[in-house]
């Protein structure tokens, strides 16, 4: 499986930049055209243990698979991302099929704290 680190480096560094400018109550929207496990739901792992302060929120509308297994997120938390895919709605597939013809982009929507 390919990973782009320096795209989750990049991706720590923009998000790390955009949460002290969220007023409270305000939303993050994270969102990608990767279904890698680590551009996703890595990241929003990271954020929400990097920054207590966020939460994920529900999106509406909401019309994407849940998120991918395979990081502490918790089932209640996958539920609330959106990914989009040729293997939507089975989580455990290999993600290689997003290389078919197809459009594959991820959704997370956060909100801070007030």
């Amino acid at each position: 499986m390919y990973y782009n680190f320096e795209y989750i480096n990049l991706t720590d560094t923009i998000v790390s930049q955009a949460v002290p400018l969220l007023k409270p109550g305000g939303i993050l929207v994270y969102s990608t055209c990767t279904i890698t496990l680590a551009e996703n739901e890595g990241i929003v792992q990271w954020a929400l243990k990097e920054f207590p302060q966020l939460k994920l929120d529900k999106q509406v509308p909401h019309l994407g698979g849940p998120g991918m297994l395979g990081t502490s997120l918790s089932n209640e938390q996958l539920e609330l991302l959106q990914r989009f895919d040729p293997l939507m709605g089975n989580p455990t597939n290999n993600i290689d099929g997003c290389h078919r013809d197809t459009i594959c982009f991820f959704i997370a929507k956060f909100i801070k704290a007030v």
